[in-house]
């Protein structure tokens, strides 16, 4: 296994014990999130400056407000990486402000897209940001009217801080969804697939190659009997197309990297499922292995990771609320 990837996930492990403690009442994949966030960058989280950052959320904000919810932990870690911590959240807000003005019932996915805006470093350009991306996400709902939601927004918004064309834009992203479904038949669900296709979307390029390229992956994992499942946590692969190295070998390294993360406390099969240590371990190999990470950096790794953390999050909720639903029903009805 490569060193500087085994290096990674150790790092990786680490920061989500130290965060762990620090939100011992939040869900335990928030704390993978934002654990992810400083490895990401090749840092580690400090206890003391998690405590200081902490301080400074819960004076500028409310207990129902988005960042104190079940994205605080990930917020916090913002913060903590940067080098004005109440800068950062002043920022933040001043952005998120803008950007939920059409967004007010999607939140988690609004804060996240803010998160992506100012870790760009285009606090500058939000109102501008904020309306491409609106004309995307009205653009891609004419294609795809039920596919399209609120989980394409932070991708949306990364697509808008392109310089390119919008009807450029939504004709890769149809190229690369109608290839991958109708030619490739890849199995993986619409929404998957969607979100792929955006991905694609930001840089261009030959659409149908980088399609292959996930086809070739996904059937890789199979055959090494990991299989790389649909759904939430599908986009991942995406991040890895564009690294030069043989497919087995890029498939190889990450099932050991996701063999190795299962090892540490906190991410064994009580706590995480294969497939998601699958996801985490690809985008940590992607940082690894990746030549040139593009014009935004590690903030298409960071889009790809918090916004299927956040998907898993609501769907986890949501079961939750169902769950209390039946037992209140039941109850009324003894």
């Amino acid at each position: 296994m490569d060193q500087r990837l085994k290096e990674k996930i150790g790092l990786f492990a680490a920061n989500r014990m130290v965060i762990s403690k620090e939100f011992a009442l939040d869900m335990e994949i928030s704390h993978m999130a934002a654990a992810l966030l400083f490895a990401l960058q090749d840092k580690e989280a400090d206890t003391e400056r998690l405590k200081e950052v902490k301080k400074i959320l819960k004076s500028k904000t409310s207990v129902l407000s988005a960042f104190r919810e079940s994205s605080e932990p990930m917020v916090v870690a913002g913060m903590a990486l940067s080098s004005n911590p109440e800068q950062y959240l002043d920022d933040l807000i001043w952005i998120f402000d803008i950007v939920k003005k059409k967004h007010a019932l999607e939140e988690n996915y609004a804060l996240l897209s803010s998160m992506i805006i100012l870790d760009s470093g285009r606090k500058a350009g939000t109102e501008t940001i904020k309306e491409k991306t609106e004309a995307i996400m009205k653009a891609m709902s004419k294609e795809h009217p039920i596919l399209t939601s609120s989980e394409d927004l932070p991708f949306a918004t990364l697509l808008a801080m392109t310089d390119r064309n919008i009807d450029v834009i939504i004709s890769d992203m149809e190229e690369c969804y109608t290839y991958a479904k109708k030619e490739l038949k890849i199995k993986a669900d619409a929404d998957s697939i969607q979100a792929i296709a955006q991905i694609f979307a930001l840089s261009g390029g030959n659409i149908r190659s980088r399609c292959d390229k996930i086809a070739d992956l996904f059937d890789s994992f199979k055959a090494h009997k990991a299989k790389f499942d649909g759904g939430l946590l599908f986009p991942a692969l995406a991040s890895l197309v564009d690294i030069d190295m043989d497919t087995d070998a890029l498939v190889e390294e990450i099932i050991e990297a996701a063999d190795l993360l299962k090892t540490n406390k906190g991410f064994g099969n009580f706590s995480l499922e294969n497939k998601d240590r699958l996801m985490f371990a690809a985008v940590l190999a992607s940082e690894v292995f990746k030549a040139d990470t593009g014009v935004f950096g590690s903030n298409v790794n960071q889009a790809i990771m918090t916004n299927s953390v956040i998907s898993m999050i609501i769907a986890e909720e949501v079961c939750m609320m169902c769950v209390m639903f039946m037992m209140m029903s039941s109850a009324n009805n003894n």
